[in-house]
Parts: C-alpha cells; structure tokens; sequence
C-alpha cells in the first residue's frame, strides 16, 4: 500500500488528521475539545539523523512520527531507540538556551526543515491560531503561555512519539517484528517517562487511509493554563445543552435525531459542542463551519464565518442568496470581529417540514463553497 517511506511521510504531512483520528484521547470524532495537529514538516535536521514527520498543536506538544513499512528489516530492533533518539536529540540541542535564546537555536533547527513553510516559531504560532478551541480566547496570553510550555515541554521530555507502521504492496503486516518490537518496548519502558509512546498502523481502507494503535505506553500529557480552563468550561456547556436538549418539544426531538442519522448516513460527523453539534466531514475530519444550535424549545442550524472568497459570500453581497435558499426560512447576520476586520457572515435557518436539512447542509458547507 506504500511503496516508499517517503510516500508515507508526505501522506501524514499532508493530512495530520490522519494521526488525530487514530489516537482516541485526541481524535475529534469523539473528543470536540482536541486540539488539532499541524504539520511542522519533514526531514527535521537533528544530531543522529533526520526525523520523518514533526507535529504540534495549540499546548506546544510535539509529535515526533518515524515512519517505517513492514517490509524493513530494522522494525525489529532499531527503529524503537532511533525514535526515542529523536525528542532526545532535540532536547539535548535545545537544554543550555533559555528564553530568546531558547526559541532562537530551535528557529536554527526548524530553518533547515524540508517540504514545510513552518520554518519558525513564529510562522508555527500564526498557523496554530486557526485553532476553534482559540475563538474567543486571549491570543496574546495564549501565545505566552505557548512559548513558556514549549521550552518547558521540550526540556522536560514532554512529547508523544510514533512509531508509525504501515504495509507494501507485498508485505501486509510483519506479525514477527511487531511482536519482537513490542516485547523489547514493554521490558524497557517505565511508568515514569514523560513521553505518550506509541506503535500505530496505518493503511488505506476503501480509498481512506485509517490509523489504529497497535501498543500503547500512555502518559497524561499537561495542557497549558488557558486550554485546560477552556476545556473544563466547554465540559460544563455541554452538559448544560445537553439538558436542554432532553427538554425540546417531542417533534423537534425527533426531527433532530432524524437529521442526525441522515447527517451520517450522508458522509458528515455531528460532534458535541457548546451550542448543540458541530457538523464535521466524517472522511477528512474537516470542519463544515454548519453547527446545530439547541435553544429553549427548539433547534436551528447555523452556517458561521462566511468570509471571502467563497460563493456563499458572494451570493449574500449581491441579494442572490434565494439562488441557494429557494423556499428555506432563513436570517442572515452580519458582524466584524475588530473594528478593521472585513466583513463576516452568518446564516441562520429554520428547520420545517417542507426543508430537506441535509441538502441545505450539503449547499452551505464550507467544502463545497470555498
């Protein structure tokens, strides 16, 4: 299924959901607080080698990810220590700097990094704010708190790292390898490292790459102040629309589970969220910009952050949105979030009984109007 580890590489580079999707504590489909992966790059320079695929996200946790196929005779024995090595070789590069300093030497690392346009810290941190756990949230404290938690993190041997396996198309799983690899990993690995260790497979399954864990040595990883504040208020928002929701007149109720079956049965992923659902691609794991609002005896669907270039906006700015909308109950809201900021719309749509809900999730998507 590959033919190189190459291909591998460029594969999770490309799509770091991948990764996400197959690790539970951080996979979307059942977490809606996970933060989201971003690929810093491959072939990260360090002092034994090049590392396959380096990953962060929004609590300045790095992902180190050796790739290897079942067919390489070094998954045996060497690829768990030249893993290790790696969130090893980092640190040891990184230990003697502190504060500036610090982020200067690990800019020097990431400058060097191939097929990547994340070579610093300070690109890393403006593609990390794309983030929804940020919305909302003070950047400007966020941002502080990252620099001083990577720094600690990557002093500490706070990390996760992967092993990632995955077949050829002659090799399908090396039954042998893993079992060794496994046994040596299990006798040499103490409950006290600060690293989540990882053994995962990876392979593509009906034009879908799917990742699993094969053995896992888990660790609680710390999230940074602002992070775990927020996640501890979404939790409690959630409940709270979750009781809401058990209170909707019986037909909304059952008009809501009906659009929720056909939402899945349709290629999309409701998750939990602080107004109701969020609606996800359930393939790419992508972010509709639809969510399900539960309110007080009733439900709406919302399509937010409508910004150009896309369709939707052009449609809205020339009175064409009827085009989209023919016989849809609908609002439109209009709002700035600074006082330079362009424009930025939000549609709000009535559900009745005439409204086919998935096509007009379908016609608003962000995917198909982008």
């Amino acid at each position: 299924m590959f033919e190189s580890e190459s291909l591998m590489q460029e594969t999770i580079n490309k799509q770091p959901e991948i990764i996400l999707a197959g690790i539970p504590d951080i996979n979307p489909e059942f977490c809606p607080d996970a933060p989201n992966l971003v690929s810093i790059g491959r072939e990260i320079p360090l002092s034994s080698g090049p590392l396959d695929n380096l990953f962060i996200d929004i609590n300045a946790v790095l992902t180190f990810v050796e790739c290897k196929r079942y067919s390489d005779a070094r998954l045996k024995r060497e690829v768990y220590p030249q893993a290790i090595n790696y969130a090893s070789d980092l640190r040891n590069q990184l230990i003697h700097y502190n504060g500036t300093e610090f982020i200067d030497a690990l800019n020097g690392i990431l400058s060097k990094t191939q097929s990547s346009d994340l070579n610093s810290i300070s690109k890393i941190i403006k593609a990390l704010k794309s983030d929804p756990i940020l919305d909302g949230k003070n950047t400007a404290e966020w941002e502080k708190q990252f620099l001083d938690r990577l720094e600690f993190n990557i002093k500490s041997g706070i990390c996760r790292v992967i092993i990632l396996c995955a077949p050829t198309p002659d090799t399908n799983f090396n039954y042998r390898a893993i079992r060794n690899l496994m046994q040596i990993v299990s006798f040499t690995e103490q409950t006290n490292s600060k690293y989540d260790l990882i053994i995962m497979d990876l392979r593509d399954e009906v034009e879908r790459y799917v990742s699993r864990i094969i053995w896992r040595r888990y660790t609680n990883i710390p999230l940074i102040p602002l992070v775990a504040e927020s996640n501890r208020n979404t939790e409690i928002s959630i409940d709270k629309v979750k009781d809401l929701q058990s209170k909707l007149p019986k037909e909304a109720t059952e008009s809501l589970y009906e659009l929720l079956e056909s939402l899945t049965s349709n290629g999309y992923l409701a998750v939990d969220n602080t107004f109701g659902y969020a609606i996800k691609n359930s393939k790419t794991k992508k972010s509709t910009y639809i969510q399900i609002e539960i309110q007080k005896n009733k439900w709406l669907v919302r399509r937010h952050q409508i910004r150009e270039p896309e369709s939707i906006f052009f449609l809205i700015e020339n009175n064409r949105i009827d085009e989209l909308l023919d016989g849809v109950s609908y609002n439109i809201l209009d709002k700035k979030t600074s006082k330079n900021s362009k424009q930025i719309y939000d549609i709000l749509i009535t559900p009745n009984k005439k409204t086919n809900m998935v096509e007009v999730i379908k016609n608003l998507s962000s995917e198909q109007n982008t």
